[in-house]
């Protein structure tokens, strides 16, 4: 039930991060990123992170409440590292090399 609980509470916040990333444009709260050497690419970076923050709130608001507990706990896991794949995907493509 707790599993169930903390996946729900971190897809909410994760679909805040999204909107405020999109909408708002807070890069600031995106840490492990080096915005400040994503210049030319920085509208593809934004669309990409927030779309990926976006799903990823969603599947884990959904899970919890269609699967059982252990799902959930799968989903959190399979979420982590998708995250440290984007992060390694974002600082080797997009980033500038001075």
């Amino acid at each position: 039930m707790q599993i169930q609980i903390i996946s729900g509470l971190l897809g909410i916040a994760f679909i805040v991060v999204a909107y405020l990333v999109a909408v708002k444009k807070k890069l600031h709260l995106l840490r492990g990123y080096n915005q400040q050497l994503i210049r030319k690419k920085r509208q593809k970076f934004i669309n990409l992170v927030s779309s990926f923050y976006l799903i990823t709130g969603a599947v884990l608001i959904i899970v919890p409440f269609t699967l059982s507990w252990s799902w959930s706990a799968t989903a959190l896991e399979i979420m982590l590292i998708l995250n440290l794949i984007i992060l390694i995907y974002v600082n080797k493509t997009m980033v500038e090399k001075d």
